[in-house]
């Protein structure tokens, strides 16, 4: 997940390089992003203790969890920093940016390889880690800025919690956001016009966990800079990206 969204990320900047066109201001795309908003469950994230419980089909009431023995699939998985997880007798996998259902399947499929029936299993995230969008480029204090519990982070806000902007080099006409979709496993991408003369607009953007903001320089020549100082020291992942010379 993380591996396409830098890939994806690497693109749309590089796209950014050939083109100096600003992007649409804050209030006008903000009903269009706003609405590939996600509603209901979370994906998993870096941190989140995942629970997988065997459920014994034939067992008195509803969804009675097994005790047999033999089945000794029950266990509390802890997701690691670089988003991957490991569960008894499998390898370890990729699960951050996984619906808990995806999961659920995926366990599903691969421990039905292993015994002689297939299982049914519950996969539920029992503590949920701190949700994060990531934010960098021209801002006073790039990182990881954590999602209230309340949801609500607007893009300003956001920009507001990794320092504010430069004043002298940030382009925020041609800010950039970048969205991944687990339902489809696809990107979605942005470029926004988000000049300070449109922060008290009624409409605004609202960002979600696992959200990319990128505030460009306005010397857009050192893209190659940009990707190498910041995506890859930012996600924690060996060398996805090649340094660009």
């Amino acid at each position: 997940m993380i591996r396409s969204t830098v890939f994806a990320l690497t693109l749309l900047l590089l796209a950014s390089s050939c083109s100096t066109a600003q992007g649409p201001r804050l209030a006008s795309i903000a009903p269009v992003i706003n609405a590939t908003l996600r509603q209901g469950e979370n994906v998993i994230e870096p941190g989140d203790l995942i629970q997988i419980r065997l459920i014994s089909e034939d067992s008195p009431g509803v969804g009675a969890v097994s005790t047999d023995p033999a089945f000794q699939l029950n266990q509390d998985i802890r997701v690691q920093a670089d988003g991957r997880a490991s569960f008894i007798g499998l390898d370890d996998m990729p699960v951050a940016g996984l619906l808990p259902a995806v999961l659920d399947e995926i366990l599903t499929g691969r421990y039905t390889g292993l015994l002689d029936e297939e299982p049914i299993l519950s996969v539920v995230v029992a503590e949920q880690a701190a949700r994060t969008v990531t934010v960098f480029g021209e801002v006073l204090r790039p990182g990881l800025v954590v999602v209230p519990p309340d949801g609500h982070l607007t893009l300003v806000d956001a920009l507001g919690r990794a320092g504010g902007p430069s004043t002298r080099t940030a382009w925020l006409s041609s800010t950039l956001l970048v969205r991944w979709d687990p339902e489809t496993e696809t990107q979605m991408a942005w470029k926004i016009d988000a000049r300070r003369k449109f922060w008290d607009s009624e409409e605004t953007v609202i960002l979600q966990p696992r959200d990319i903001l990128w505030v460009p320089n306005t010397n857009i020549d050192h893209i190659a800079i940009a990707i190498d100082n910041f995506v890859r020291r930012m996600i924690p992942l060996p060398n996805i990206v090649a340094p660009i010379n």
